[in-house]
């Protein structure tokens, strides 16, 4: 009956797991369907880095703005170009997911096939030789291997937005052009400022201008785009797969048709689910036709992307924020104080906002003080409406103040709508003074502050490029008050506004309820598994040791028997047949009895151990931000060095190998070189780990060797294998 326990158990195991993989590769041939319904971007097998299951991949998107002539000028067409270039890192041992858009200016040597090579803007590498072309270029340039290519059209990118159901978002400022007949051909926008909501048309008017505005601006604004949509849409993705695989297959093409391609970039978002955006700056020399970029910035914006993705420093964001706030400092004084760069708001802004608060159902809150910059220039003030998504009208405002002179604009704003997409899931709360705020960050910067007041919701939103400092961003939020009754007309304001603003230390992220439960399952599990171990082993000792009694009896019995029979001792002969039938089924009983619960014992730790790896599997990659941990198959640790001259090839490596868990240690570059290829060398004892090591570098062909002594006399180490790139 145990083996019948334990072989039933066993079969629904099995069979839920059989269930569980046909639904997993069902969805994943859903999805390869669904991306078959454009063509597949076909690139040589020398331009895309192959993939390994796990291991992190790097994406490269671009926006194809390929566009006929207008109506009324024939010749104002515009030819394949990329007019967005943008990396997407997914890696499964880093807290955050990397973005680096590549500045489409960046003046670069394009070398087209046949032909000689051009320095031209990097974006016209797309033009002289597509998506080939343009990775080509991307992988010399920076220095990056890309696994997967995904090209979108602006007629395909409108379509997607509005089958989406359109995205809310903040427009920083107001964009207007309108190309002249006989001119040079911008992309067209007219859009309003404020939070709204963006559909096709409008959406790709925002992602696509690149008219009066820098490559950081332009690439900021597409980035903020995306992150939007993933905040609006992330959580009802799964829900909701079918709807945008088709989306998502009808909008971009790809080289990714393949099902295992499929499934190693499906399992890695699922171990990356729930972890934050990181934008990662590209900083370029702004020149007036094109941009420029030293080795310096390029290694620097390169190195960022890869692992520069680590979770934030508490104590270093605590210290750059906290500053005492000394007691009994009137209003005026405390705004007095210098170092944020605020200065007092311009009269003529809040006579303006005076004259439109009556108008409002709600308090015009004003802020009282401005970036220096913006205080010398004239804010702009918006009433409008905004449409829920259940298609209620709700009256909103909008303050837009210039931070800096490369236009990076930051928004106030309240409205009467309570709970806007904007505003869900804070990263945290904070009680100051009479408020309580909510407080949203991307990376160590705060994007959005926001407090409820009076039966509406107000914020302080900061610029694309996240240029307002935290303090800075609060000092704002503070000194933004109502302009009837907060702040009498004709009042003194200061000429510079600061004040030691106190940002409460930052918080960190509270378990989830799924994260809590599945880490009291997995341990209850545990504990009950060990019990239920010893008393079965208990239970089984003790068998045993009946079982060695009863024999040893039995044979006893066996050897007495006849010497009493003979001596005539009465009840010693042959027992009766009823008795011995008694006995027997007394002794089966009990063997039966003691069978059974050594069954249900089994069973129950089979269920228990189940439970156990449930609640580890809610602890595993994908159900935290910080990641799962490595397991170490090897035990000898690998160093990895660079000798190709290349930045960040032996970070590259070094993923892959901790993707294959591998435990590496040094990372760094040398400059004794073992000639061009990879080389995996190992200590005397290590050749099955040195093996593993190259099986996992196999699409480099590595060479396994014995090290030698003039390579550990430059490594400085003879307890680890060492993989050199030459």
């Amino acid at each position: 009956m145990a083996k019948r326990f334990l072989l039933g158990a066993l079969g629904v195991i099995v069979l839920a797991g059989g269930a569980t993989a046909t639904i997993a590769l069902d969805e994943v041939d859903k999805l390869v369907q669904a991306l078959g319904q454009t063509r597949a971007v076909k690139l040589s097998s020398a331009v895309l880095a192959p993939t390994t299951r796990g291991a992190p991949e790097t994406l490269l998107l671009v926006g194809n703005d390929q566009r006929p002539p207008p109506k009324g000028n024939p010749y104002g067409f515009v030819p394949p170009h990329s007019n967005e270039m943008l990396l997407v890192r997914i890696d499964p041992s880093k807290p955050t997911i990397s973005m680096l858009s590549i500045p489409r200016e960046l003046r670069v040597t394009i070398r087209p096939p046949g032909a000689a090579p051009v320095v031209n803007r990097i974006n016209a590498a797309y033009t002289f030789g597509g998506i080939q072309l343009m990775t080509e270029t991307i992988k010399r340039v920076l220095g990056l291997s890309v696994n997967h290519v995904f090209v979108v059209t602006f007629p395909k990118f409108k379509r997607a937005v509005n089958e989406m159901g359109c995205v809310y978002m903040t427009v920083d400022r107001r964009y207007y052009h309108v190309n002249e007949p006989g001119g040079e051909q911008y992309f067209e926008i007219n859009l309003q400022p404020g939070y709204q909501r963006l559909c096709g048309t409008q959406a790709l008017e925002f992602v696509a201008s690149r008219h009066e505005d820098t490559s950081l601006t332009r690439d900021a604004r597409d980035q903020r785009f995306l992150l939007e949509v993933k905040a609006q849409y992330g959580a009802s993705l799964f829900e909701n797969r079918d709807k945008f695989e088709r989306i998502l297959g009808r909008a971009v093409e790809t080289d990714l048709h393949g099902s295992s391609q499929v499934l190693d970039l499906l399992e890695l978002l699922v171990a990356a689910q729930g972890r934050p955006v990181r934008q990662v700056p590209f900083h370029v020399n702004l020149l007036p036709t094109y941009d420029t970029a030293s080795a310096k910035q390029i290694h620097e914006a390169v190195g960022s992307f890869l692992s520069g993705t680590a979770s934030i420093s508490n104590n270093r964001l605590n210290r750059a924020l906290h500053a005492p706030r000394p007691p009994h400092r009137s209003h005026a004084r405390r705004a007095s104080s210098p170092g944020l760069g605020l200065s007092a708001t311009p009269a003529p802004s809040l006579s303006q906002a005076r004259a439109m608060a009556p108008d409002l159902p709600l308090a015009l809150e004003y802020p009282r003080v401005a970036s220096t910059y913006g205080a010398a220039s004239p804010e702009a003030l918006r009433r409008y409406d905004v449409r829920d998504q259940r298609g209620y009208l709700h009256p909103i405002y909008a303050v837009v103040v210039n931070s800096a002179p490369q236009g990076q604009f930051y928004d106030v704003q309240g409205t009467t709508w309570k709970n806007p997409p904007l505003l869900g899931h804070p990263s945290q709360t904070a009680r100051i003074g009479s408020r309580t705020y909510g407080l949203f960050y991307t990376g160590d910067q705060i994007r959005v502050i926001a407090w409820r007041e009076g039966g509406a919701v107000y914020w302080v939103q900061n610029t694309l490029t996240d240029s307002v400092g935290p303090r800075q961003m609060l000092a704002i939020a503070e000194e933004t008050q109502p302009v009837l009754g907060g702040i009498p007309a004709g009042a003194h304001l200061p000429s510079a506004s600061e004040r030691n603003f106190t940002l409460p230390p930052r918080a960190v992220a509270a378990a989830s309820a799924t994260t809590e439960i599945g880490s009291l399952l997995a341990f209850a599990s545990l504990v009950a598994l060990a019990l239920l171990g010893w008393v079965v082993l208990s239970r089984e000792r003790q068998l045993r040791l009946l079982r060695a009694q009863v024999a040893a009896a039995v044979a006893l019995e066996a050897h007495q028997r006849p010497l009493l029979a003979a001596a005539g001792v009465p009840g010693l002969q042959q027992p009766p047949p009823q008795r011995a039938a008694a006995a027997g089924r007394r002794a089966r009983r009990r063997v039966s009895r003691r069978s059974r619960n050594l069954a249900l014992g089994a069973v129950a730790a089979g269920a228990i151990a189940a439970l156990a790896v449930l609640g580890v599997r809610l602890l595993a990659p994908g159900a935290s931000s910080s990641g799962g941990r490595v397991v170490n198959h090897a035990s000898v640790a690998v160093a990895v060095f660079n000798a190709t001259g290349h930045p960040g090839v032996a970070h590259q490596i070094a993923g892959t190998l901790r993707a294959g868990r591998i435990r590496v240690g040094r990372i760094g570059n040398i400059t004794a070189s073992l000639g061009p290829g990879a080389f995996v060398l190992y200590p005397q004892g290590a050749h099955a780990e040195a093996a593993r090591v190259a099986q996992l570098l196999g699409a480099l062909s590595p060479t396994l060797a014995p090290i030698q002594p003039q390579v550990q006399s430059v490594i400085g180490r003879r307890d680890e294998i060492v993989v050199v790139l030459g």
